[in-house]
């Protein structure tokens, strides 16, 4: 999974990088609208890819374990459709627990 969080506090949640790339536009990716991890923390940041005028979605830096429950907590609107979650405190305790 992907926790994608844009700069309006609004969580998505993605089965995959791939599935965020689908989904999200290149203008918003050059405007850094959003933060990323994946369900184990791994952090990953937006390129735009000019050649082929489009981005793709990579790992930087290193792993932290709080990361998707810091982006669960800084959430204002949760987008659950497409999700394994109804609700954002669905999330909350699947994130807590993968954390543990």
């Amino acid at each position: 999974m992907l926790l994608v969080l844009d700069k309006d506090a609004c969580l998505y949640i993605f089965d995959s990088v791939v599935a965020a790339q689908g989904d999200l536009e290149a203008i918003d990716i050059e405007n850094d609208e959003y933060e990323f991890c994946d369900e184990s923390g791994q952090p990953y940041t937006g390129e735009l890819v000019p050649s082929r005028g489009g981005f793709r979605i990579v790992q930087h830096g290193s792993p932290d374990p709080s990361l998707p429950l810091s982006f669960i907590d800084r959430t204002k609107h949760f987008w659950p459709k497409g999700t394994p979650f109804k609700t954002l405190d669905d999330a909350r305790i699947y994130f807590s627990r993968a954390q543990t």
